[in-house]
């Protein structure tokens, strides 16, 4: 072999363990980053869960604010969408403030469709569907009154909404 093609050869030799050292390095580098930053994520899609927490006085057995209705408007405020109303009212004889109320638009609701020959089946509560959640604040509440506030969702195919059963409804009570 002539000296030109030994330069070359050596240059290649170089060029590729270089190479080998830097993947080593990039690969041992990762390994430190996966073990630093935990175990992997299972999961690549979480349903929306926008819980917000306030403080909750001791309810007292004459304070009560229930849901005394919801309705569900298909397709607004835009296509894929509804609308979900909640109607609350103060039950109690004392005014409840700070009202919030947990909606869980597919608790209670059902799959499939009677009108297009297919069987109605309720969706079970472990179901990540029926664990969509929004967090819907009222105004303060007199005793007798009522309000009505609305909270939007995806709408999905197949699946209708249902009626909020067991409300998860937190408020306050005014101190006289």
């Amino acid at each position: 072999m002539t000296p030109m093609r030994w330069l070359y050869t050596v240059f290649w030799l170089f060029i590729g363990i270089v190479l080998l050292l830097q993947f080593h390095s990039y690969n041992n580098g990762l390994d430190k980053a996966q073990v630093a930053a935990g175990p992997r994520q299972q999961h690549f899609y979480f349903y929306p869960s926008h819980q917000t927490t306030s403080p909750v006085a001791p309810k007292k057995d004459n304070d009560d604010v229930q849901q005394v209705g919801t309705s569900v408007d298909m397709n607004t405020p835009s296509p894929g969408n509804f609308t979900y109303h909640v109607i609350l009212r103060n039950k109690g004889t004392m005014k409840a403030v700070n009202v919030q109320v947990l909606v869980y638009p597919y608790r209670g609701s059902t799959m499939g469709n009677i009108d297009r020959g297919g069987a109605v089946q309720p969706i079970d509560d472990s179901n990540p569907l029926s664990q969509t959640s929004q967090s819907v604040t009222f105004p303060d509440l007199a005793p007798g009154e009522s309000a009505t506030r609305d909270a939007v969702f995806l709408s999905t195919p197949g699946y209708n909404p249902g009626e909020n059963p067991q409300p998860q409804i937190t408020f306050q009570i005014e101190k006289p």
